[in-house]
């Protein structure tokens, strides 16, 4: 890479890190705060729904504006908004004006914005780095993920702890304004001439424009598929069946189910480190291959070792038998960077800037938009057989659905061909 391609992508990154740090500072200190203010259940859940649904439902008009607007000032733009909504909480909060309404209603607009800035900077990166260092660039951007992802609720919980909402908000504000501030000087020319005009109807146009660009796509499509139809089957899995399973059928203590929550993100930091340092030259069909093979055979392993006489010889809730599941899930982790990774990688170099935004911003939703859909199932299930049995199923489902795509997925869904024409 140049000298400036370099400082780019430090201030990109660096940019991405402070915003998604303090995203996850806020993300845990709110529903702590709205916990101890109203003790309801349902308005924590309100809280977490919109702090995803607004996002996912304008992801299409994010993508549109990251194809037809300037992504570098999309970027400096939304932190400096999501800076000035947050620190006008933490006044609000200073003067006694904070009230749950208040809250939702600021919810809302940061969840838009979040999308906003996610469709631009996820299609921004290979328009700042060459394509033979994208892999690494992607390799880097999932450890910065998987640091946010550890080091954001820590810091929430402890700064709530001692300084209250108040403080929260002050540093998470003054957060997004540095963020800004050090993407404003990234060196970035726009990957279109001239002055983009936007309507409504411009807007659904481009909106179809992306859905065309994917059906034409076979290798798109297959990726597109895979990811949604892993998203439905495994997310629900981790978020609700694992829980489950861990607290009342096993019976772990809350520290120690407190323990396993670290398990699959440094699992995914460790994969990516390994991939950004060691295999970032490896062929993508073969990294995507070998994680998904360990990882079906980790989830069989995990699902084993939920079924009751296996607990039962394990002492039941022992620390043996945590620290066995903590190395499983770790490895999962592992196995999931060494997937999504090639994963997000080829997908950037199968579509052109000219319509990444949107292209990416349909994958979130409906990758994403699937998860509610599966952990609603999968809840209802719960009902009617138990955790283990449960788990084991979806390993089997999964490891059919693997196995397909292997099997069916053209080459050029492993091995694209970087797209040099724009559509």
């Amino acid at each position: 890479m140049t000298k400036v391609q370099k400082r780019n992508f430090l201030l990109y990154s660096t940019g991405r890190l402070v915003s998604l740090i303090g995203s996850g500072v806020q993300l845990i200190a709110l529903p702590l705060y709205i916990l101890d203010l109203t003790g309801s259940g349902t308005l924590m859940g309100t809280f977490t729904f919109l702090s995803m649904v607004p996002g996912l439902i304008f992801s299409p008009i994010a993508g549109v504006l990251g194809d037809r607007m300037n992504r570098k000032k999309i970027m400096v733009n939304m932190d400096y908004l999501r800076g000035i909504i947050i620190l006008f909480m933490a006044y609000s909060a200073y003067q006694g004006w904070m009230n749950i309404a208040f809250i939702f209603t600021a919810q809302v607009f940061i969840s838009i914005l979040d999308s906003v800035f996610g469709g631009s900077t996820g299609a921004m990166l290979p328009d700042l780095v060459p394509i033979e260092f994208l892999t690494k660039a992607n390799s880097v951007n999932s450890s910065i993920n998987s640091v946010s992802n550890i080091i954001g609720p820590i810091l929430g919980g402890i700064i709530y702890g001692f300084g209250g909402i108040k403080v929260v908000f002050l540093i998470n504000g003054i957060s997004f304004v540095i963020s800004a501030i050090s993407e404003m000087f990234i060196t970035y020319v726009p990957h279109f001439e001239g002055k983009q005009k936007i309507s409504f109807k411009s807007m659904f146009s481009d909106i179809k424009e992306g859905l065309v660009f994917i059906r034409g796509r076979k290798g798109l499509k297959e990726l597109f598929l895979f990811a949604m139809i892993a998203n439905f089957i495994m997310s629900p899995i981790f978020m609700i069946v694992f829980p489950y399973v861990l607290r009342q059928e096993i019976g772990f203590t809350s520290e120690q189910y407190g323990i396993t929550q670290s398990s699959f993100t440094l699992g995914i930091l460790i994969g990516s480190i390994l991939i950004g340092t060691i295999f970032y030259k490896s062929n993508p069909k073969k990294s995507m291959t070998l994680g998904l093979i360990a990882e079906a055979i980790m989830f069989f392993i995990i699902s084993g070792l939920f079924f009751p006489n296996i607990v039962t010889k394990f002492g039941g809730a022992s620390w043996t038998l945590l620290i066995i599941l903590y190395i499983n899930l770790m490895l999962i982790g592992v196995c999931n960077a060494f997937i999504n990774i090639p994963i997000n990688t080829n997908l950037q170099k199968m579509t052109p800037t000219k319509v990444r935004s949107r292209v990416f911003t349909v994958l979130g939703l409906i990758s994403q938009g699937a998860i509610p859909v599966g952990s609603l199932i999968f809840g209802t299930l719960l009902d009617l057989m138990r955790g283990y049995q449960l788990t084991l199923f979806a390993s089997i489902a999964s490891a059919i659905v693997t196995i397909l795509f292997l099997k069916i997925a053209p080459e050029e869904t492993f091995n694209p061909k970087p797209v040099t024409e724009e559509v």
